[in-house]
């Protein structure tokens, strides 16, 4: 099957004259020994089909396009070269087109802003660019990792920015291209947020109504799963069944017991008291007033109690484990 009959029956190719009137020429990628002409909205984009057929694997057979010597008037050439129309937005095939050319454009370990990354891996999981692909991956797994070591050290490590709307464009941009190892961590970092925010984000979403009720439904049921999960492990160092061995104060158990309730009504603060144990592991039991080796034995408890919960994270959302995600979208192993 030839390229053109690909393009055809996947409906990516519109047949529609190319002119003055309703295209411009990209400024930045137009090679005028370019072989074919892509067209995007109103953009047109010159380039080589053997480039083309070397990176992405829905073009491969492109080179083997002749230039026609007779221009027939079912075929649609510019400048020579036949003419190829894309239902792509022209921003994003000209990040991808630019990512293809130009190595320094989009490097490997580079900070880039999302809407780069966010185009070239629409394009490279559509049009079957596998390097590219797997650098989008790479880089946006930096922002939203899958594994729990690196998801403590993001703020510091990522290579995309924080920028506004951040979570409905990872889940949209996740819908987009069947992409799931991302969203645990974004659901994640959205439970950190007023329920109102989020549900305002989530029902804003660029996906179909019954999409957007599906996982507004999800991210809910996740959420009070996740609250549920948290307090019960991180806070179970209450329990008066919980191991301390080595306790070297009499009055530990008393403390604890007290101290109980007043964490249990904490739970319903702004910042929820588990959530702050669980950023300062190593201040709760002095903030009890417990011993040291229980103030050594509780910060251990929460670090390992954090560690399970992420384990436990895409289930909580309705999602298959973290094992499976990563399989599914080739998420590298090195993270372990």
């Amino acid at each position: 099957m030839s390229i053109q009959d690909k393009l055809q029956s996947s409906a990516i190719v519109r047949e529609l004259p190319l002119g003055p009137a309703n295209s411009r020429k990209s400024l930045d990628v137009w090679y005028s020994d370019g072989s074919v002409v892509l067209v995007a909205e109103n953009t047109a984009f010159r380039v080589h089909t053997s480039i083309l057929a070397q990176n992405c694997e829905i073009f491969r057979d492109m080179d083997a396009i002749p230039k026609p010597e007779v221009v027939d008037d079912s075929e649609e050439v510019y400048e020579g070269c036949p003419v190829i129309r894309l239902h792509d937005s022209a921003t994003d095939l000209e990040h991808f087109l630019k990512a293809i050319y130009n190595f320094r454009y989009f490097r490997p370990g580079a900070k880039t802003k999302f809407p780069v990354v966010a185009a070239i891996l629409r394009l490279s999981t559509k049009y079957m660019a596998n390097d590219l692909r797997r650098q989008a991956i790479d880089i946006l797994s930096t922002a939203f990792p899958s594994y729990f070591d690196d998801w403590s050290d993001r703020n510091s490590t990522r290579l995309v920015p924080h920028f506004a709307g951040e979570t409905s464009a990872m889940i949209t941009l996740c819908h987009q291209t069947g992409i799931r190892v991302f969203l645990p961590g974004v659901y994640y970092a959205a439970v950190k947020r007023p329920l109102s925010d989020v549900l305002n984000d989530l029902l804003s979403l660029d996906l179909d109504n019954t999409t957007r009720q599906n996982i507004c439904a999800k991210f809910v049921l996740g959420r009070e799963k996740l609250r549920e999960t948290e307090i019960k492990s991180v806070l179970s160092f209450f329990e008066p069944s919980f191991n301390r061995s080595g306790c070297q104060n009499n009055n530990d158990t008393a403390a604890l017991q007290s101290y109980a309730g007043t964490a249990l009504v904490r739970t319903a603060d702004t910042e929820p008291y588990q959530d702050w144990c669980m950023s300062n592991p190593e201040l709760v039991g002095k903030f009890i007033n417990v011993c040291q080796v229980c103030c050594d034995t509780i910060e251990r408890h929460i670090s390992n109690a954090k560690h399970d919960i992420w384990e436990q994270l895409p289930v909580l959302f309705g999602l298959p484990d973290w094992e499976t995600l990563r399989a599914e979208d080739e998420v590298d192993e090195a993270g372990e």
